[in-house]
């Protein structure tokens, strides 16, 4: 059983980094960047991504093939995709919400054919 002190916080994991998720990652800090275009043309600044955030390039999330997997398939299947930055956890977001609210939704039922990842381990 590993101490409490062992426990990698999953935003900072950096063996959570593949090359496969750093290219989906870029197609997706692509598209939010696209989207919160959109929404600052709108009014609405970007004052509300975490530094950790899934859709910012760069970031263990972004690069996580896991992850990207996840974020896809809310996307696609328009679920909320919560934050995982300890002070925001359980808050949409903020990349999820950019391009889920500047992109038309898919039809109704739309499914992607993997499931979720199961959640991290506190």
């Amino acid at each position: 059983m590993a101490a409490l002190h062992d426990h990698v916080d999953p935003t900072k994991d950096h063996s959570r980094v593949s090359p496969e998720g750093r290219k989906i990652g870029e197609m997706i800090a692509d598209r939010f960047d696209r989207a919160q275009a959109i929404l600052a043309d709108q009014g609405e600044p970007d004052d509300e991504r975490c530094k950790s955030c899934a859709g910012r390039r760069g970031t263990v999330p972004n690069g996580c093939l896991v992850t990207m997997a996840d974020l896809t398939k809310a996307l696609i299947e328009r679920v909320p995709f919560l934050c995982h930055q300890h002070d925001k956890r359980g808050e949409p977001c903020h990349a999820w919400y950019a391009i889920a609210a500047t992109t038309k939704s898919p039809p109704p039922g739309t499914t992607v054919p993997w499931d979720f990842s199961p959640p991290d381990a506190d």
